[in-house]
């Protein structure tokens, strides 16, 4: 049962934990920005970082609305591309954070684990190497894994799916308002990490 804050009841045993990637295993905020920024820089267009920081966008569309462009200043696949290029060059940028990575290795010791994540699998495959979390038995859900990203329950319905349990058997973890939502009506409990110290 969850309390009426969504988050679950003390005591709670779940047969799958859940865990977002950017923000809630590893501390990716500088490598994600620096690669749109590269990215847009590949493109012709400049933006300091401090702006792309004070409201972030991560994918082409957010950038075109936030940005007023035209959808020929900047096509999905050079943008992916051009920043994909980068942050795989610079994965030194990122940062484990130990408390997560305790509660993952907590969780493996009893329970299946996911990741899903609004990046590409490869990407976080590659970061769980970053941050030495590549040696637990993950089920990895990315963007390209379902036909919509968060906020819709798609990836957490998914992994839940692959791991074989019910959607409220399952614990999420999250650190955005889109990725509460998406395994909120996904069915799962959610520890939304920026409001709950992790255990």
């Amino acid at each position: 049962m969850s309390d009426h804050t969504g988050t679950p009841a003390a005591g709670r045993s779940y047969a799958a934990y859940a865990f977002d990637f950017d923000g809630t295993l590893a501390d990716t905020a500088d490598v994600n920005l620096r690669a749109v920024q590269a990215s847009l820089a590949a493109h012709g267009i400049t933006v300091p970082l401090p702006r792309l920081a004070a409201d972030p966008a991560f994918t082409a569309p957010q950038l075109r609305r936030r940005l007023h462009l035209d959808p020929d200043a900047l096509p999905e696949d050079t943008f992916v591309e051009a920043a994909r290029a980068y942050w795989f060059s610079h994965t030194d940028r990122i940062r484990p954070i130990p408390a997560a990575a305790a509660a993952a290795r907590a969780a493996a010791d009893h329970a299946a684990i996911a990741v899903v994540s609004a990046n590409y699998a490869d990407v976080v495959r590659h970061g769980l190497s970053v941050i030495h979390l590549d040696d637990l038995p993950w089920t990895v859900v990315g963007r390209e894994d379902v036909p919509r990203t968060k906020p819709a329950p798609d990836p957490y319905l998914h992994a839940a799916g692959l791991l074989g349990v019910h959607p409220g058997a399952c614990l999420a973890h999250e650190d955005t308002d889109e990725g509460v939502l998406a395994a909120s009506a996904a069915g799962m409990d959610v520890i939304d990490i920026r409001h709950r110290r992790w255990r």
